[in-house]
């Protein structure tokens, strides 16, 4: 078998590996307690409500979607400069670990206390499994646009996207982050006065 054969061979260990992250995310955040949907029987597949809604992060998709979407650039990024040996499998493979990773921890007393204590999310409970695997397929999407647009491009996209949702939600991933590691009064009361 030549070497081509041979990468071609090997290339669906990474697509397998994802599927087990995936169901790994999904039982871990069972047994933490996360409802599979939203406890007040609304199946709706997207909700536009970002603020002081028990429906936000209970559906498939919510405003917060795009933030997970800039995640998936964000990783592209990452793994391209941390692992650019690596073939872009295995990079989309690292990108859907770390998502997932995320998307258990913050699941947590921990971070869901944090964005209680520290945004204007005074209702977030924590996710449920469906929103969290939401979240997990528009960090995907992310990546692939990235991969697609490649780096300036992606940057340009990640930053039409920050102030889209900061004019509609008065959040972003950039503010998400800011409000996790360093909370500011005035942007917490800035995100309240919506």
């Amino acid at each position: 078998m030549n070497e081509s054969a041979e990468n071609e061979a090997g290339n669906h260990w990474p697509l397998t590996l994802n599927f087990a992250v995936v169901a790994a995310m999904v039982l871990v955040l069972y047994f933490q307690g996360r409802v599979w949907w939203c406890k007040f029987g609304d199946y709706a597949i997207y909700v536009n409500e970002a603020w002081n809604s028990s429906h936000t992060s209970q559906h498939l998709f919510d405003p917060y979607s795009f933030t997970h979407v800039l995640h998936g650039v964000l990783f592209f990024w990452l793994s391209g400069l941390i692992f650019s040996r690596l073939s872009i499998q295995w990079k989309f493979f690292i990108a859907t670990f770390v998502e997932a990773a995320w998307e258990v921890f913050e699941n947590t007393n921990f971070i869901i206390g944090k964005y209680r204590e520290n945004t204007a999310s005074l209702d977030y409970f924590g996710d449920s499994i469906a929103n969290s695997f939401g979240d997990l397929a528009a960090c995907v999407i992310g990546f692939l646009v990235a991969y697609k647009l490649g780096w300036w491009r992606s940057l340009i996209f990640f930053i039409l996207v920050e102030i889209f949702l900061l004019f509609w939600i008065r959040d972003s991933l950039v503010v998400n982050i800011v409000m996790l590691v360093y909370p500011l009064d005035s942007i917490k009361h800035w995100q309240m006065n919506f």
